[in-house]
């Protein structure tokens, strides 16, 4: 999916080379997508969710407006927390770093693959330690650290089920979001062409030359 979301942002930006898109926090990635996605679709979104109280379906509707959050004013990419006899420098993930993650296997290891990526240095009274010794509270000040740091970089939803009154919160994938809306719309897209092709004969470069009323319009015309 990562492989997906960079495709995803060459498009948003195209003046960009894909190593330095690789190398964006994710907050500022996904602050490129959700642009990307406002000049395709809009900024309104409607989605399915799944309860997991009792499994009912939850749709939920929003405005890109009320998920948007605004940059801090300077982003730091190396932090730098201390706990007890421990203190540990590190930077912040970016796409290049879930990219190498993306290979099937266990969260926790994946996580200590996560912590030897991007820690720089670790200290235990003094003593360089391994990024894999960290304590997990340690782990848990650095996350938090990373989530003050870069708060684009997580959107969460509040969600309710009106089925059952469970509520819960769900993290929303941009890019993973964006990519299940495009392909739909290709589709979408190649049955038009499919349809008007076979009714009137017209070459595929001429049904994707016309707006898209036009289009629709001639569709209704053949019934579809």
């Amino acid at each position: 999916m990562i492989g997906r979301t960079l495709a995803l942002l060459d498009v948003a930006s195209p003046d960009v080379d894909q190593v330095s898109l690789a190398e964006l926090g994710i907050g500022e990635r996904d602050a490129l997508l959700l642009r990307l996605r406002q000049e395709l679709f809009g900024s309104h979104i409607c989605a399915l969710a799944v309860c997991a109280g009792c499994e009912e379906r939850v749709e939920l509707s929003f405005d890109l407006s009320e998920v948007c959050i605004s940059a801090p004013r300077e982003v730091k990419n190396r932090l730098t927390v201390s706990l007890e006899q421990y203190q540990v420098e590190f930077r912040l993930p970016t796409s290049r770093d879930l990219l190498v993650l993306s290979e099937p296997e266990d969260m926790e290891r994946k996580r200590k693959r996560l912590l030897e990526r991007i820690v720089l240095r670790a200290e235990c009274s003094g003593r360089s330690i391994a990024a894999q010794d960290l304590p997990k509270e340690l782990v848990a000040v650095m996350e938090s650290e990373m989530q003050a740091a870069d708060p684009r970089a997580e959107v969460t939803l509040k969600l309710c089920c009106q089925a059952c009154g469970h509520e819960w919160s769900e993290l929303f994938d941009v890019g993973s979001f964006l990519w299940k809306e495009v392909d739909a719309w290709a589709l979408r897209l190649l049955r038009e062409v499919h349809l008007l092709a076979r009714a009137y004969g017209w070459r595929e470069a001429d049904i994707l030359a016309m707006t898209p009323w036009r289009r629709h319009a001639y569709l209704e015309m053949v019934g579809a």
